[in-house]
């Protein structure tokens, strides 16, 4: 695959990501991102010699746009994750086990 190819396919790629974490939906959301990686592997091994000089602002232009995609990937991770913690309530030990005691399994019931 040429140059220009990859840099074309991984700026596709990182377009579908950001349509993807609009969506929220969580299957094309971890499809796209392992798409997105095998782009950017794809693209480190061409760029493997060096960066050609016609397309340096390019490779700059998509390490800008990859950086804007890791830093709202990590948005939606501590939002995820704050949002379970609301669903859940916090684990103080492990359920079964020593540690656990004599207090037995713990059983978490739906409100209602």
């Amino acid at each position: 695959m040429s140059l220009d190819n990859t840099l074309s396919l991984i700026e596709a790629q990182l377009q579908e990501m950001q349509t993807a974490l609009l969506s929220s939906d969580p299957q094309i959301l971890e499809q796209t991102a392992t798409q997105l990686r095998q782009a950017a592997m794809t693209l480190a091994q061409a760029l493997g010699a060096g960066v050609p000089a016609g397309v340096a602002r390019r490779v700059q232009a998509i390490a800008q746009q990859l950086n804007l995609v890791r830093n709202q990937l990590a948005r939606v991770l501590a939002l995820t994750e704050r949002q379970a913690a609301s669903l859940l309530p916090p684990v103080e030990g492990v359920t079964y086990g020593p540690s656990f005691g004599a207090k037995g399994a713990r059983i978490y019931r739906a409100p209602g």
